[in-house]
């Protein structure tokens, strides 16, 4: 970028303001660190929030926090913040939640919608009435005023392409990942205290994720109660909200109160041992825009098996094993055969790792940079393609 002023990238800081290391949070700081690793002080970042930044996400990547406030949040997004975006000189805002570009045109907007369950009645319930207005006025403003959406899958595109009528040229797909610390061999002692901090035993099935309606832990329980007794135990961990209630009430009346641990939320760090440390994870989701936990399961060489539905196939890449997510009963046979089959353990551990090299962290903010140029004519000179090509499952994207 020698000659050329630097890149002034604003991000949507509302996702970022209290520490929560998942989904969407965790999608700004792994695409923005390794933005900041490829451009260095060639790329200015600036968030935007009406709260500051937790101080823990200031630790990961260098960004400027730029906090206002307004009376209301749609004040806050449609009045307010083209008035900083315009004072600080932004050359292109990203909203990385789904949501949040101003009307007002004064730059570049680009939208990472991740998936449209939020706008699905059968997983998201019968939301207050205030609520869904405001994301569906969110969303009218995204489709005139997003000069392009990301999205993390060609299952994704799909359904915003067909929900959203959004025309298929304005949506790329770019790739999640998972962190490079997944890959990293872990030793035997911190498995160990890992274990022993979340009371987990030598071997276990895991699942690792919300307990909403559309996570489908129930179908899991109801598999899980059609394994052996001395099958090894389930362990699902996750923060114990949404429909936890219902889960334990399924355990309990199954009588697998003994078999199934739930141990709460898993502390950020432990993710890598806690994968090492299970058998193999199980991810019984009806609806994914990604999936980040199997990617995750497979850097770290731990067979993954889950729902033949939406995008998982697609991220999974025949590196796993996959099952109908409403029969209990096809759940159970692909557990079965982990249990009985240590050769089939083996092959999908280590075609699993080799699938989850196909992501990368570095890759995407890559494309993420090379849209950016595109949108905003500084395609010359630079090493990153206009558009991201796509690789067939099972293929290398380099």
């Amino acid at each position: 970028m020698t000659g050329r002023r630097r890149l002034r990238i604003g991000i949507d800081g509302r996702v970022l303001m209290h520490y929560e290391i998942r989904g969407f949070a965790r999608y700004t700081v792994e695409l923005f660190r390794a933005m900041r690793e490829i451009l260095g002080h060639e790329i200015e970042l600036y968030s935007f929030s009406p709260e500051p930044i937790a101080s823990e996400f200031l630790a990961h990547f260098e960004i400027e926090p730029i906090v206002f406030q307004a009376r209301r949040e749609i004040l806050w997004e449609q009045v307010e913040l083209p008035k900083q975006l315009k004072s600080q000189n932004i050359d292109l805002f990203h909203a990385t939640a789904n949501r949040g570009i101003p009307y007002r045109r004064v730059c570049k907007y680009v939208v990472t919608c991740h998936d449209i369950i939020d706008r699905l009645p059968e997983f998201c319930g019968a939301e207050e009435s205030r609520v869904c207005w405001r994301k569906k006025y969110a969303d009218f403003v995204s489709r005139q005023r997003a000069d392009r959406y990301i999205t993390v899958s060609n299952f994704s595109k799909q359904d915003i392409v067909r929900f959203h009528g959004v025309a298929p040229d304005r949506v790329t797909v770019i790739y999640n990942a998972a962190s490079p610390r997944f890959f990293d061999r872990v030793q035997g002692e911190r498995i160990g205290r890992t274990r022993s901090k979340y009371s987990l035993p030598q071997q276990y099935f895991l699942y690792l994720g919300g307990f909403d309606k559309r996570k489908n832990v129930g179908a899991l329980i109801d598999a899980f109660a059609h394994l052996p007794n001395d099958a090894p135990p389930l362990v699902l961990a996750g923060e114990h909200k949404w429909d936890f209630a219902c889960v334990a009430e399924k355990v309990n009346t199954l009588g697998l109160s003994n078999r199934v641990i739930c141990p709460g939320v898993i502390d950020d760090d432990d993710l890598p041992a806690i994968y090492r440390a299970a058998l193999a994870l199980v991810h019984p989701s009806r609806y994914e825009g990604f999936g980040l936990q199997i990617v995750e399961a497979m850097a770290s060489g731990l067979p993954v098996l889950a729902s033949a539905t939406t995008s998982l196939p697609e991220i999974l890449g025949g590196s796993g094993l996959l099952f109908d997510p409403d029969s209990p009963i096809s759940i159970a046979q692909q557990m079965q055969r982990i249990l009985a089959e240590p050769d089939l353990r083996t092959l999908l551990a280590a075609n699993g790792q080799q699938r989850a090299r196909f992501f990368s962290w570095r890759e995407t903010a890559e494309q993420t940079l090379g849209l950016y140029r595109q949108l905003l004519g500084r395609n010359e000179n630079t090493a990153y393609a206009d558009e991201p090509a796509l690789a067939a499952p099972g293929e290398q994207r380099r």
